[in-house]
């Protein structure tokens, strides 16, 4: 725990790194969907893999799952309700940057810095649930509330969506090898480990490669909303983990950094495709993820 907040600070650097890389044109066009692609089909799926193979947990972490789910659904709602009377174009803005978080790519390798193997495992359980929300939920139901794309068969969208995303799949495999007590094979824990430790870099450099800070003044206004409401979550989501959950204090301080992080690294994406500000969701993603960076270096520095 001496070195989590150098571990940290290591992170950070990486972040910076692929910022100034993929803004000084070192890397080619487009690095940054370059980098995701490797990411989101090969480093994390393999972290997600080796960290529920390498780790023993207890049947009872199996509710993180549900609890990750109710968290993301839960703000979702809120955002729902709060938004009846915005524009479609900025209602589709709030309700998919406002809820769910960015688990795999940006918790995860500070969890495997700084906590045990079991709460690398409790991370993944976690963002199984809200991976239901950040993997595909939230566009479709988006599209149908913001109008921003037209579904026919919605129920049928959400399952495409789901099921097409990889890292959704690992979470939804590892979540029936723990109901029914199997453990992976140690040869395929050794085979995930070499790829499973370049998530950490990758992961954060990705980060880096995505954040953008170009925007104009007159739309600051959004964003300075956007960022209020996650933080508002955030603090809500906190007391709820430290004052109604019957679990102990390195748990809290899990659960603490997880609904720190920020905005899903799909959250643009998705915003483009249903019609609202996708240049304005990469701004707010970059500053949530610099709240992210905030509280996982306070998290970490209470752990010293």
């Amino acid at each position: 725990m001496e070195t989590a907040p150098i571990k940290v600070f290591a992170f950070v650097c990486i972040i910076v790194a692929g910022y100034c890389m993929g803004h000084a044109g070192m890397l080619g066009n487009m690095p940054g969907e370059f980098v995701s692609k490797i990411v989101f089909t090969f480093t994390l799926p393999c972290a997600v893999l080796h960290a529920f193979g390498a780790a023993d947990f207890s049947p009872q972490m199996l509710l993180l799952v549900p609890l990750g789910f109710v968290f993301a659904f839960g703000a979702y709602l809120v955002t729902f309700a709060i938004t009846t009377r915005t524009n479609r174009e900025d209602r589709a803005f709030y309700l998919l940057n406002g809820c769910g978080f960015n688990l795999g790519c940006f918790a995860l390798p500070f969890v495997q810095a700084i906590f045990s193997p079991t709460m690398a495992v409790a991370t993944c359980l976690y963002d199984a649930g809200n991976a239901f929300m950040m993997a595909g939920g939230s566009y479709a139901l988006t599209g149908l509330i913001a109008g921003g794309s037209r579904i026919e068969h919605p129920v049928r969208f959400v399952a495409k969506r789901l099921f097409s995303s990889l890292p959704f799949d690992t979470y939804l495999l590892i979540i029936v090898l723990s109901v029914a007590g199997v453990r992976l094979p140690s040869e395929l824990v050794a085979f995930t480990e070499p790829i499973a430790n370049a998530n950490s870099f990758l992961a954060m450099f990705m980060l880096g490669l995505m954040m953008s800070f170009s925007i104009s003044h007159e739309r600051m206004a959004k964003v300075a909303r956007l960022v209020g409401l996650r933080a508002a979550f955030s603090v809500l989501l906190t007391c709820i983990v430290w004052l109604a959950l019957p679990i102990d204090n390195v748990m809290r301080a899990l659960l603490t950094l997880l609904v720190w992080s920020p905005a899903s690294a799909l959250a643009p994406m998705y915003t483009q495709m249903s019609g609202g500000d996708g240049g304005l969701a990469g701004f707010a993603n970059a500053l949530t993820i610099i709240l992210g960076v905030i509280a996982a270096t306070l998290i970490a520095l209470t752990l010293v």
